[in-house]
C-alpha cells in the first residue's frame, strides 16, 4: 500500500452492471465496487466536499485502481465504437520524401527533402475484436486488452504503464503496441475520449510506424538546408549571367539541370556544365565563348585559365582569338 486507501478520493467505480462509472454519473447506492480491489465502493453525494467514491475499508493500492481502471476505460470505449460506429482515432506521422525535379538540382543522391505529414487511423477499422487481458494465441503473452481482427492474424496489444513499462518481450514480437502512461484520473478521461496522438508525451508507440511515401511535389518549403544554387543564362549579347539562390527559390517554370547547379561546382565539372549549357542555348555558336574552346581550363569569376596562352583570359576573348578551337 502506498496510501491509506480510505484518505483517497476515487473518481471512478464498477456499477451493479460491471460497467466503469464517473462520481458525476452516480446515484446514491451501494451497489459500487472498486476497479482494483473489487470491494465495495460508497459514493460521497456531499455538497460541501467534491465528490467522490470511498472505501469503506483499507484495501487496495492506488496504483492497482489506475491500472485497472484504465484498462476498464479503454475496453468499455473501443466496445462502444464497435456498436456505434463512432472512431477510435489514432494520430501519428508520416515521413514523406520528395522525388521532385527540384532535388535534382541539388545534384546529390546524398540529399534528401522529406518532412512529416499526419497519418490518421480509426483503430475498429483495423481491429473489429477487443477482448480484456485475453492471452494472445500465437505467444501466450497477455496484453491489458488484445485487439484483432476476425478475418487475419492482425492483433494489437493496449498496455497501462502505471508503474511497469511494456516488457521487451512483447516489444521484440513486432506486434503493434499502444503504451499509455497512466498517473491519475485525468489520464483515465483522456482514453475514454477515444482520441490518441502519438505526439502525446503520455503515449509510446512500437512497431507501429506508417509507411514513407514518395512524392513528386515537394511540401512546402524544401528541407534538405541551406543548399544554394548558381542559375546560369544568356544575354541576347552573348554574355553569361550568373544569379545565386536557394534551392528553395529556383523557379522550375524558368531553370532546370542544364543550366542550374550548386554554387560549390568548380573546376572541370563548372567548365563542363557551362559547355553544355552554352550548347543548348546557342547551339549555331553565334556567340565565340572560351568556355567552348579546348584550350580552357577552368573558371573563376569571369575569367579562364588558357593553356594556350597559359594565362588567365576573359571568357570572351574567343571573339578574337586565333587560338579558339571549339572542344569537339
Amino acid at each position: 500500500m502506498t496510501a491509506d486507501s480510505k484518505s483517497i478520493q476515487y473518481a471512478f467505480a464498477l456499477d451493479s452492471h460491471g460497467f466503469l462509472i464517473h462520481i458525476s454519473e452516480a446515484v446514491r447506492s451501494p451497489d459500487y465496487v472498486c476497479p482494483g480491489c473489487r470491494q465495495n465502493l460508497s459514493p460521497v453525494m456531499g455538497e460541501k466536499n467534491a465528490r467522490h467514491f470511498r472505501h469503506a475499508q483499507e484495501c487496495c493500492a492506488l496504483e492497482t485502481y489506475l491500472h485497472k481502471c484504465a484498462k476498464e476505460a479503454f475496453f468499455e470505449r473501443y466496445q462502444k465504437s464497435l456498436k456505434d460506429g463512432t472512431p477510435i482515432s489514432l494520430a501519428l506521422e508520416r515521413q514523406v520524401f520528395c522525388t521532385g525535379e527540384r532535388l535534382g538540382l541539388a545534384r546529390a543522391s546524398s540529399l534528401r527533402c522529406q518532412t512529416s505529414v499526419p497519418a490518421k487511423y480509426n483503430l475498429t477499422q483495423f481491429f473489429d475484436t477487443a477482448e480484456l487481458e485475453k492471452k494472445d494465441a500465437h505467444n501466450g503473452l497477455k496484453p491489458d486488452v488484445l485487439l484483432s481482427e476476425a478475418t487475419s492474424e492482425r492483433r494489437c496489444y493496449i498496455e497501462m504503464c502505471v508503474t511497469h513499462p511494456c516488457s521487451p518481450e512483447k516489444i521484440k514480437t513486432g506486434v503493434p503496441i499502444l503504451e499509455f502512461k497512466i498517473a491519475s484520473e485525468a489520464d483515465i478521461r483522456q482514453l475514454m475520449t477515444g482520441y490518441y496522438s502519438g505526439k502525446d508525451c503520455n503515449l509510446t508507440v512500437y512497431n507501429w510506424q506508417p509507411p514513407a511515401r514518395s512524392e513528386e511535389t515537394c511540401r512546402g518549403e524544401c528541407s534538405v538546408g541551406n543548399v544554394f544554387l548558381d542559375v546560369w543564362s544568356l544575354s541576347e549579347s552573348g554574355r553569361l549571367n550568373r544569379t545565386t539562390q536557394p534551392l528553395s527559390a529556383v523557379d522550375l517554370t524558368a531553370n532546370s539541370v542544364s543550366n542550374t547547379w550548386p554554387s560549390s561546382t568548380a573546376g572541370a565539372e563548372l567548365i563542363a556544365n557551362l559547355r553544355n549549357f552554352i550548347g543548348e542555348v546557342d547551339p549555331d555558336s553565334q556567340f565565340p565563348n572560351c568556355v567552348r574552346c579546348e584550350h580552357a581550363e577552368y573558371w573563376e569569376d569571369g575569367f579562364l585559365f588558357c593553356r594556350s596562352k597559359a594565362k588567365m583570359v576573359p571568357y570572351t576573348e574567343a571573339r578574337q582569338c586565333a587560338s579558339y578551337r571549339m572542344k569537339t
